[in-house]
């Protein structure tokens, strides 16, 4: 119920009260309309495991997507495909997004064969009623100007983009905020929301979006409202972490970062917030490159990043 229709109730003289008391400057009452899904990843988070591994984990530990793993299911055979679709639907999950290499190159022959792995990728990706995938780009080059790249990034997208939608797949893409990623070469490129809308904008296909992630979203020096300039139709993936504490922004690396809510340095609430009042309907996963998950057993890596993942979606109650 909207907040119009909630009015023109017959609860809201006797409730009136209660309402004012939840309104906050960050919309209160939208909180507890979330739609995105806890999703589980794997392999962000150290844990070795076969898709079929992967969905009895989202299952046991409360998970409610999980990341197509693009690479086991090419080589599956059909009734194999089949039985991995079964078990999930019985599980309750749905799919998450599936990584697809950059294919923002120069080259023509390395472009049409990375275009004809995506192809492949997205067969049975499409078999397997996955709808989202996401890549990433990176935040300077070394021998392309910022309109050069802009201009290959728009070519490549629409041509990656159109292969994508024959099969019925968002794109996200992933801007790389870090500060000294962007340092690396001698160009800068996109490295904030706003610069990727514009981009997603020019290539000018419906199913070409972006993928968030809390740490660049922190990285980038972008607020809240940054993320309310988006919509749930420009958003196709999202992650988020923590940023480790006693460093200075500027002279983070993009790696380690830490499971989130677990130092407080990135303001994890104002980004999931920001989601549920655009109404982002999908993934939301954690990446924090900690070398430390992979060294433990399978049941404490999930046990460790779940209470982490379970904590930073309690602030929206």
């Amino acid at each position: 119920m909207n907040r119009r229709e909630f009015l023109k109730s017959g609860a809201a003289v006797t409730a009136l009260t209660a309402s004012s008391l939840l309104k906050t400057p960050s919309g209160a009452e939208e909180m507890s309309k979330r739609k995105f899904k806890m999703n589980l990843n794997v392999g962000q988070v150290g844990v070795k495991a076969d898709p079929f591994d992967a969905i009895k984990l989202a299952k046991d530990y409360g998970y409610e997507s999980v990341t197509p793993m693009s690479g086991y299911l090419l080589k599956y055979s059909e009734s194999e495909l089949e039985r991995l679709v079964a078990e999930m639907k019985a599980a309750g999950l749905t799919w998450g997004a599936a990584g697809v290499e950059p294919f923002f190159v120069n080259d023509e022959t390395r472009f049409s064969q990375r275009k004809q792995e995506i192809i492949q990728t997205a067969k049975v990706l499409q078999r397997a009623g996955a709808t989202r995938c996401f890549t990433w780009m990176s935040p300077s080059s070394n021998s392309t100007t910022y309109l050069e790249n802009f201009r290959l990034h728009v070519k490549r997208l629409r041509e990656v983009g159109n292969v994508l939608a024959e099969h019925g797949l968002r794109l996200g893409i992933e801007y790389i905020g870090t500060r000294m990623s962007a340092m690396r070469g001698k160009y800068s490129f996109i490295r904030t929301s706003a610069e990727t809308k514009e981009l997603t904008i020019e290539v000018g296909l419906a199913n070409v979006g972006i993928a968030l992630d809390s740490w660049h979203w922190f990285q980038a020096g972008e607020s809240e409202d940054d993320l309310l300039k988006l919509t749930n139709g420009d958003v196709v993936a999202a992650d988020i972490c923590d940023a480790p504490a006693g460093v200075p922004r500027e002279q983070m690396p993009d790696s380690p970062r830490t499971l989130p809510c677990t130092t407080g340095v990135i303001d994890v609430k104002a980004f999931l917030r920001a989601l549920v009042r655009i109404g982002y309907d999908g993934p939301v996963g954690t990446e924090p490159f900690d070398k430390s998950l992979s060294k433990m057993t399978t049941d404490e890596a999930m046990a460790t990043a779940t209470s982490a993942m379970k904590k930073a979606f309690s602030l929206l109650e």
